[in-house]
């Protein structure tokens, strides 16, 4: 029997990553429902755009670990992409918005993590290349570190940001939701959770990482498992 059946699982990501997230959770026979708490806001002032034009017209490789992050630079970008400058993304949906703003996609990893795409630029990317990461403001840096190791030159460009939903009203009791399991996948989600949610009950929270679960600690919250991996399928994997 599938551990995941029946199960009723509280997704708090930001709305269209709560879409895909479902979509993965109810093929494995759960219940997914969506309550987002996070939103996410580019970062577009002055200095950012400069930045980034800068650091492109350098550039051997751009590199972004989610769709937003594709979605903010085409946005802030002054001038076309040179040809010369190679895009590697991680997951196909973050390759689908590369290939649609920016017109090419490079290198995909598909194991879905920022640790996995870094390795996998490791054997790629050559000494002395610069490197240009394009990623939310409260993004690790295990890209960067990975690839300096290798000679590279790393550029980070944080171009947008995630933020928690702030209180509307009154809380919604959590065992109104009738959640068995709750995922937790950004310190920003904690926030947001507890700004809509009275927890009242004592459906199992899993995190996806630890700043994650520092976060949900610090809050209150008693943390029933941390993703082996930071990816959806480290939490369904911590879930069974």
């Amino acid at each position: 029997m599938n551990p995941l059946d029946g199960k009723t699982i509280l997704l708090t990501r930001a709305h269209s990553d709560n879409e895909t997230w479902a979509e993965r959770l109810a093929r494995a026979g759960a219940t997914p429902i969506a309550l987002p708490c996070i939103g996410t806001e580019a970062i577009a002032d002055a200095a950012t755009v400069r930045a980034l034009a800068a650091a492109l017209k350098a550039a051997n490789w751009l590199v972004f670990t989610s769709r937003r992050g594709v979605e903010a630079v085409a946005a802030l970008q002054q001038d076309d992409l040179a040809d010369t400058v190679r895009i590697a993304v991680v997951g196909p949906a973050t390759a689908a918005a590369a290939k649609q703003d920016l017109g090419r996609v490079d290198l995909m990893n598909t194991a879905g993590t920022a640790a996995s795409l870094a390795a996998e630029l490791a054997e790629r990317v050559a000494a002395g290349s610069h490197v240009v990461i394009a990623v939310a403001e409260n993004a690790g840096d295990v890209i960067e570190r990975t690839l300096a190791a290798t000679g590279a030159t790393c550029t980070r460009i944080d171009v947008y940001r995630t933020v928690p939903m702030l209180p509307s009203g009154t809380k919604r009791a959590l065992s109104s939701l009738g959640a068995d399991n709750v995922l937790l996948a950004s310190p920003s989600a904690v926030a947001g959770f507890l700004n809509q949610v009275d927890v009242d009950s004592d459906a199992a929270i899993y995190t996806i990482g630890p700043t994650t679960t520092a976060a949900a600690r610090a809050a209150g919250l008693s943390v029933k498992a941390q993703a082996p991996t930071p990816s959806l399928d480290g939490l369904m994997e911590a879930m069974t």
